[in-house]
């Protein structure tokens, strides 16, 4: 069954890290499960620890990534605030959300806000898995496609860890 709202978007979705090596018809056949989502400026998509089943691809606009962090950890007047990590426009042809699609008990690892009004393909967790369940070569595509990008983000949160951890020590060294 064909979806027109989902259908005019196949070009950009062959431009999605997530559908590499995926021919057409195997994209279209993903499409069919998937529903669009507008979402208002500075309206919450995810919220960091709060459960989902979904993961998202940004067709438009652009959101920002955050985490929860404490200010500060060692008094009694600890108070949270949202830093945040990145952000993404339908230019970079991102997903997120995909964590939820493989633990049992998703819960969300960072916040995302629409920056500027999203339009989101959304992927119900139970509906891409009776796809990738029935359609092995997706399957595995899909997968290391996933694994690919997590394997991304992994270096570079490496990465800024290194960073951070260098620049705590060089202040610690200079006290």
């Amino acid at each position: 069954m064909s979806n027109p709202q989902i259908d005019q978007h196949l070009a950009y979705f062959k431009r999605v890290s997530l559908f590499k090596h995926l021919d057409e018809d195997h994209i279209k056949k993903i499409m069919e499960i998937m529903k669009i989502a507008e979402i208002k400026k500075n309206e919450m998509i995810t919220r960091e620890g709060e459960s989902g089943d979904s993961m998202f691809i940004l067709l438009k606009g652009e959101v920002e990534i955050s985490k929860s962090i404490y200010l500060s950890p060692f008094s009694s007047n600890q108070s949270l605030h949202e830093k945040a990590l990145s952000r993404l426009t339908e230019q970079s042809h991102s997903f997120f959300g995909e964590m939820s699609l493989f633990l049992e008990k998703p819960e969300r690892t960072a916040s995302i806000k629409a920056i500027r009004p999203c339009t989101l393909a959304v992927m119900e967790k139970k509906r891409l898995s009776n796809i990738l369940n029935k359609d092995p070569l997706i399957a595995s595509i899909i997968y290391k496609n996933i694994s690919a990008e997590l394997c991304k983000r992994l270096i570079k949160s490496n990465k800024d860890i290194l960073k951070l951890t260098t620049a705590f020590s060089l202040a610690l060294e200079g006290d």
